[in-house]
Formats: C-alpha cells, sequence, structure tokens
C-alpha cells in the first residue's frame, strides 16, 4: 500500500523530511502548507532545491484536507492547535516535530483537544524529531539489557551557533541579562516538550512519578557575540546547561540533560563533547554514546530531526486511534535501503 504523504512546513527540518519522503519505498509526496503566501503555488521541488516534483505548496489549509492524505508531517517552528484539530478530525495521521511528543506541555485543555480529535477522526498523533524522540527510544531499548533500573540519563551537549534561529534562542532567553526576573521559568517554558519526554518514558517504564523537576544554569557571554543571524552582549546569556527530572520517592529516574552554547566566549567555559550520553544505571548498568555525522549537503543538517518521524510513518498509519508514543508502537528503524 502506497502512503500519502503531505508536508507541513518548508524550512530547514521539512526540506530534509521532503528528501526522506522520496526516498523512501512506499511513501508518496502529494502535497504541502506554507504559511508564507510567497512560497504558495510554487513546486514542492523548488521550494527544498530539488527538480520540480508536480507537487504544489499551497497556504490553504482546506486544500491540504481535500487531497485526503494518509499522514502530515507537521514540522512548523510554532504550532497551531487549530490547525492540527482539523487535520485530525478529518481523518488525516498527523506526525509532529513542533515540540510534541504528549502534548501535555501545550496545556491540558489542548492536550484533551488533539486526543479527542484523533479519536474522533479515527487516527493517530505522533510526536518525534532526535530529542526528544529518538534520544528517548534509544534510553528505553537499552534499559531492555537490564533486570532492574534504578535510573535512566539522557545528556546532550552541543555547539548551537550553526543554528540559525534567533526566534528560539530569544525565547530561552538568550540574549537577556542573568539576573533577568523570570529567566528560569522562561527557559523552562520554552523546553516544556521535555517535561513530556519524561513522564512518556516512566510510562512505558510502567511508573507514576511525584513530580518532574527542571534545574537551569546559565552561560554568560564575556564579549560581544556577532553570529550573523543575531548579536548577543558581553554579560548576557549565550548559554544554558538544564536538567528534567522524573522524581520517585525523591530520587531522579529519569533524567534529560541539555547543554547549549552559541559563540566561543563563555562563562562558565563547559566543554561540548557534540552528540549524546546515554547512561542506564541498573542491573547490569549501560552506558552509550552516539554522534551524527553532520551531511555535505546543507539541506541534510536537519535530517537527525526529520528523518525520525518520516522512518515511523508506518507505524503511526497503523496504530490505535488517538495519542501514541514510541512505546506503544513496534520498531522504527531505517526505510530507504542503499544497494550501490
Amino acid at each position: 500500500m502506497t502512503i500519502r504523504v503531505v508536508q507541513w512546513s518548508a524550512g530547514g527540518v521539512a526540506r530534509a523530511a521532503v528528501r526522506a519522503v522520496l526516498a523512501q519505498p512506499g511513501l508518496e509526496l502529494v502535497g504541502c502548507y506554507v504559511w508564507s503566501p510567497d512560497k504558495a503555488g510554487k513546486d514542492v521541488g523548488e521550494l527544498c532545491n530539488l527538480p520540480p516534483l508536480g507537487v504544489t505548496a499551497t497556504d490553504d489549509v482546506e486544500a491540504i484536507v481535500a487531497l485526503k492524505p494518509d499522514v502530515v508531517l507537521y514540522m512548523p517552528l510554532i504550532w497551531n492547535i487549530e490547525h492540527m484539530v482539523r487535520l485530525l478530525e478529518g481523518g488525516i495521521n498527523v506526525i509532529s516535530t513542533a515540540n510534541f511528543i504528549t502534548g501535555r506541555s501545550y496545556g491540558e485543555r489542548d492536550m484533551k483537544r488533539l486526543h479527542a480529535a484523533a479519536i474522533h477522526g479515527g487516527v493517530s498523533l505522533y510526536g518525534s524529531g532526535i530529542n526528544p524522540g529518538l534520544a528517548s527510544a534509544l534510553a528505553l531499548t537499552a534499559a531492555g539489557a537490564c533486570r532492574e533500573v534504578e535510573r535512566i540519563s539522557i545528556y546532550e551537549a552541543a555547539d548551537s551557533t550553526s543554528y540559525a534561529s534567533p526566534q528560539t534562542w530569544r525565547s530561552l532567553g538568550f540574549g537577556l541579562s542573568a539576573d533577568t526576573p523570570g529567566l528560569a521559568d522562561i527557559a523552562r517554558e520554552r523546553q516544556l516538550v521535555f517535561l513530556d519526554a519524561v513522564e512518556m518514558m516512566a510510562k512505558a517504564l510502567r511508573v507514576q512519578l511525584d513530580e518532574v523537576r527542571y534545574t537551569p544554569r546559565f552561560g554568560v557571554a564575556t564579549q560581544d557575540l556577532h553570529l550573523g543571524y543575531m548579536d548577543i552582549a558581553k554579560g548576557t546569556v549565550c548559554g544554558l546547561n538544564g536538567t528534567w527530572q522524573g522524581i520517585v520517592k525523591g530520587r531522579p529516574l529519569i533524567e534529560i540533560g541539555l547543554l547549549w552554547r552559541l559563540g566561543n566566549a563563555m562563562e562558565p567555559d563547559w566543554p561540548i563533547t557534540e552528540g549524546y550520553v546515554i547512561e542506564v544505571v541498573g542491573v547490569p548498568g549501560v552506558r552509550l554514546r552516539f554522534e551524527l555525522d553532520t551531511p555535505g549537503n546543507p539541506d541534510d543538517l536537519s535530517a537527525n530531526t526529520a528523518n525520525p518521524p518520516v522512518n515511523a510513518i508506518p507505524a503511526v498509519v497503523a496504530a490505535r486511534p488517538g495519542l501514541v508514543t514510541v512505546d506503544d508502537l513496534p520498531l522504527i528503524t531505517a526505510r530507504s535501503v542503499k544497494m550501490a
């Protein structure tokens, strides 16, 4: 069966997702939603630096619904609950990278709306990416080696200077003074999807958490930073080292640590060992490290975020209606194999 796919948005992650859809047997790209009128009416190949694909982008949500795709790869920078509900109620599966794992970070009301819309439409809603997403799946798989588990930790460290999204960084508090009132709350609000990931992992372990804690530390620029896409003044935030902890009986069961920095002049000068370290304290203990090779094609720079959702398409389309998480699905792996 060929699965009909619509790409939602045409940014960096979306361009990589289009390439992954084209490479995967059994998937057919049939549409693309763009919010910008300047992009509407253009061939998706042109928007993705590819040859013409015969698929025209539109800024009309109803035109997307009318295509009757099996699934929408929902990848905007800022999500829109009304759009998501419309797709789900229209009988379209949705796979999102827009800060989505369970939807609770969107607020209780919106999470329930999305789940109800998926049930009404008889389709599934799933969130993924590299982290949260694939990193959580790898950590849970590693815990399969253990007789018992005391703690599962995921630590991400990245020099994120090349990620040219000033909107993202400002929403995390970058560029503000480190003594800005409420700075920790600003960072927490933008990273709430990791609360979802902590709770999802605890659910997979069949454990009820007592609480989820977030503890941030901030790095400050020791000189003016001119990054091309934004400037960060000396003495303001240019780094974030935060930890999300799922607590059971006063001890962390799940930990997700995130160390991101911009520029090369920061205090504290936290070292960056690019990649992810997964540690399972248990019997036996397990420790993994995984790194991602930077692709040569600039349109593949976000492939690490785009590929897990694309590879999940068949499993999500086949899943039960409603919200599903990685522990509800069968093994997700690559479906496009290069033979020569």
